[in-house]
This record gives structure tokens, C-alpha cells and sequence, in this order.
């Protein structure tokens, strides 16, 4: 029977990319997943890439570094499946004025005046233009990420490790890469807290053609290449405590019903934006994002709390034990909480972990399970 010499457990942006990176180096790559590549949250992405406006700090940081990588890699990936035309940021709770304007990213300002020479069906509204941002088509970079690697669509329920193999539904591997998203954990990891948060996107048609791509508390994408546009929010956080995805949020009974009135929201705010003529809904998209309270992804090795613990009990205490001597799962990683960025920080993070992994580059801290480990077991 064929060992593999890694089996990612979830197809989404995270595990889709981290099979490009690791097939690229010549390993033997087999993905599973219940709902198909890209199936859950990422295939109902609106996959915008923007970058996140506001003075330097870590995170931000992150992302934008993530998306000037992230932008280069899809457009050498699959160039039909982006459109790269900007994006427009209107000013909002989260993002006054003078934060769009006083940040450390390049952007031009354009009125109301200046938006309506660019398109008679633009409202009252004035922003902030940002050029390195676009939209993606995530089923189809899934797709073409994923070339060259065994999928295998079934429902992971146990994994199993002896005599330094890992066996899952009866699929082997050397290696384990857990990218499971908002699903539970096939191992147990209790730093890292996952809060699933639920995105709407609709993919419509409309005779309008917009320049490029608006933020406010909704986006709205420039026309792509099949003729249609997509409007996407994140609409709300769940608490993880009360709440197990088990399925795809099309089928949850928590928004089974509830379809119509979020739809007449979400196109009521882009009208307010944006007049979009002869609007026909085409397709409705929801998933679930998975985030941790930092809001910064998360990869590395992943630590095995309670056997470091009973080794190292003052680390409680404050006590520094030096990283690689904690106790891990043996080659097991993890890459999640990509949130609602996935598309960003995919190609980014999963470089960033298979260079870990290959050639035993360090993680950045901010990003490493060893912090979340770190800060649990203090807390505790």
C-alpha cells in the first residue's frame, strides 16, 4: 500500500496551498476532505485580496506582506482566475477617515465628484484607492493548486499513528498537515480556540460595469471575467463553546431559513455604494471562516499541551523552556485561523511551513503554535 509522505486534512485555501508548496518540492501529497476541494468556507470566499489600511503594526503588517506575495503567486498561478483592478475604501466604524488616510500604505484619495466622472452610477460616497488589491476565483485557484496531488472525498473521523506512520481511513502518510479550518480537530489542541465566523456572498449579474473593487462594511468586486460581480460580508461570530461545525453553512439549520432577509441587506448596503442596474442574484454563497481571538493565523508543529506540561510543569510558573524542546506530536502541523483572509495569507503561510518543515526555517513568532501554547499554559 503507497505511504504518502503527507496527507493534508482539509481542502480549503490553507491545505490547497500547502499541496502546491509541498508537491512542489517533490513530496507525495494526498488531501482529504468531506465536502470537495474548496467545498466549504473558501469556495464561498468572495476572495478578495485588499490590504489592511491603518499606522504599522504586527498585524497589519502581516497581511500586507502576505498580500504583496499573494497577489505576485496567483497571478503566475492562473492569471484568468484574477482580476487585479484596485480597490476603493469607504470610510466606516472600523476605519475612520483619518485612518485610511494617515497609514502607512500608498493610496490616492477620489470625492464624490471624481467617482461620478469615473461612473454615473457611483452614490454620494468618497474613498480612499488603493491599486494592489483584487479578486480571485478560489474554486479554480483550489483546483489548480491541488494539480499533481491524490484527492480523496470522505469524512476524516480518526487518525491513527504506529511505527512512525499515520494512517486515515485507511490512507498513509509520513507526514500530517491539519487545515481543517472551523471543523474539529482530529488531535487535541487546546490553545488554539477556533471561532467560526459566518460570510454571505452573492454572485450577481448586472449591466453596470464597476471600475474596480469597494470596501466599506461589505465588498462589491469589479465585473470578472465570466460577466458576473461578487457582494460578500462577514455577516457574524459564533462562540465556539456553543457551536461545532460539522457541515458546510448551506446545510446548517442554523441558516437554512434565514437566506432571504440577509440577501435584501446585503444588496440594500451595496446599493448605497454603487447603483447596480438590471441586477439579477446568479448564485448564493456561505461559510464559515475560522478565526482565533489575535485574529493572526496560526502554523507550526503542533505541541502536545499536556505531555509538555507534565515535563516541564513551571513553564506554568513562567519558566522559559526553549521551543524545540517542548514535546510535539511526532510530524504533525498545523496551518489555521486564516479568517477572513484565507486567500491572503494562503500561498504566504503555506511557504512559510513547508519551509519550516523542508528546510527548518524559523516560524515568525507572532504566527507560531508555540506562543498560543505559551500563553495558555501561563494563563492556566
Amino acid at each position: 500500500m503507497k505511504i504518502y509522505d503527507f496527507l493534508i486534512i482539509g481542502a480549503g485555501s490553507a491545505g490547497c496551498n500547502m499541496a502546491y508548496f509541498l508537491h512542489k518540492e517533490n513530496k507525495s501529497v494526498a488531501i482529504v476532505d468531506r465536502e470537495g476541494i474548496a467545498g466549504g468556507a473558501s469556495g464561498a470566499a468572495g476572495a478578495f485580496l485588499s490590504p489592511l489600511p491603518g499606522k504599522e503594526n504586527p498585524y497589519n503588517s502581516l497581511v500586507n506582506e502576505a498580500l504583496k506575495y499573494s497577489l505576485n503567486f496567483y497571478q503566475n498561478l492562473l492569471p484568468i482566475a484574477v482580476d487585479k483592478k484596485g480597490v476603493l475604501r469607504v470610510a466606516n466604524e472600523n476605519f475612520d477617515k483619518d485612518k485610511l488616510s494617515q497609514n502607512s500604505m500608498k493610496c490616492e484619495h477620489i470625492n464624490s465628484e471624481e467617482l461620478l466622472n469615473i461612473s454615473k452610477n457611483f452614490m454620494d460616497i468618497e474613498g480612499y484607492f488603493y491599486e494592489n488589491a483584487a479578486v480571485i476565483e478560489p474554486i479554480q485557484i483550489c483546483h489548480e493548486l491541488t494539480k499533481g496531488c491524490d484527492f480523496y472525498n470522505l469524512d476524516a473521523a480518526e487518525l491513527y499513528f504506529e511505527n512512525g506512520i499515520y494512517t486515515l481511513e485507511g490512507i498513509r502518510a509520513k507526514n500530517i498537515i491539519l487545515a481543517q479550518g472551523v471543523s474539529s480537530s482530529l488531535v487535541k489542541i487546546p490553545y488554539m480556540q477556533i471561532s467560526p465566523i459566518f460570510g454571505l456572498r452573492v454572485d450577481v449579474k448586472t449591466t453596470t460595469k464597476v471600475p474596480f473593487n469597494i470596501h466599506k462594511s461589505i465588498s462589491i468586486s469589479t465585473n470578472k471575467h465570466d460577466g458576473t460581480l461578487s457582494i460578500g460580508a462577514t455577516q457574524e461570530r459564533h462562540d465556539s463553546s456553543k457551536m461545532e461545525c460539522l457541515t458546510t453553512c448551506d446545510k446548517c439549520t442554523f441558516y437554512v431559513n434565514n437566506d432571504e432577509m440577509k440577501i435584501e441587506t446585503l444588496l440594500k448596503q451595496a446599493d448605497a455604494l454603487i447603483k447596480l442596474e438590471d441586477l439579477e442574484v446568479v448564485k448564493i454563497y456561505k461559510g464559515a471562516r475560522a478565526t482565533i481571538k489575535s485574529y493572526f493565523p496560526l502554523v507550526g508543529k503542533v505541541v502536545d499541551y499536556e505531555q509538555t506540561l507534565k515535563k516541564y510543569s513551571s513553564i506554568k510558573n513562567g519558566t522559559k523552556i526553549p521551543s524545540e524542546n517542548l514535546e510535539y506530536y511526532p510530524n504533525l502541523y498545523v496551518i489555521n485561523a486564516l479568517g477572513s483572509r484565507g486567500f491572503v495569507f494562503g500561498p504566504y503561510l503555506a511557504k512559510i511551513l513547508t519551509q519550516n518543515i523542508i528546510h527548518n526555517e524559523q516560524i515568525p513568532k507572532e504566527i507560531s503554535t508555540q506562543k498560543l501554547f505559551y500563553k495558555m499554559a501561563r494563563k492556566n
